[in-house]
């Protein structure tokens, strides 16, 4: 219980860091460098760029557009493939997939159906998606009165 709970924090301080933090932190850090080896060595980008503030604000009406066109290839043409790696490592949708697949075909025992729900409500129950299990449960409620009043009438 420990070892998990320290990992999903440095999971957490991974995603923070890495994601959010790191980027500011680097972006700033890669205009700076560019406008102090590219523009000051270089005399006609020096006086072309007379101040830094100048350089960040074309470099940045450069760079963000270049950076949306690069990103939207990435999506367009990568993302499938990295999703698919991710897809081949991740053992919960395999195993919920496989149970799917055996639910179709027939095969799945009802200790195997109760394991797998016990396994998402403690999911559920952990991001406080209670209501949601409400609703399935009132669901079930009326599936079962419906069927109920339907003997009734024949």
């Amino acid at each position: 219980m420990k070892e998990q709970y320290l990992r999903r924090r440095w999971l957490d301080f991974r995603n923070g860091h890495g994601i959010y933090l790191v980027f500011v932190l680097n972006f700033v850090n890669f205009v700076l460098i560019t406008y102090n080896f590219a523009v000051q060595k270089i005399s006609f980008l020096s006086g072309l760029f007379d101040s830094l503030g100048l350089f960040t604000m074309v470099f940045i009406v450069i760079y963000i557009p270049a950076a949306i066109l690069i990103g939207y290839w990435h999506r367009r043409n990568q993302y499938s493939v990295e999703n698919e790696a991710y897809i081949q490592e991740n053992w919960i949708s395999a195993w919920l997939l496989r149970h799917q697949i055996r639910l179709i075909q027939g095969k799945v025992t009802p200790e195997e159906t109760q394991e797998v729900l016990r396994y998402l409500e403690k999911i559920m129950m952990r991001y406080k998606k209670e209501d949601l299990l409400h609703l399935e449960k009132m669901s079930e409620l009326q599936d079962a009165s419906d069927k109920s009043s339907s003997k009734k009438a024949s």
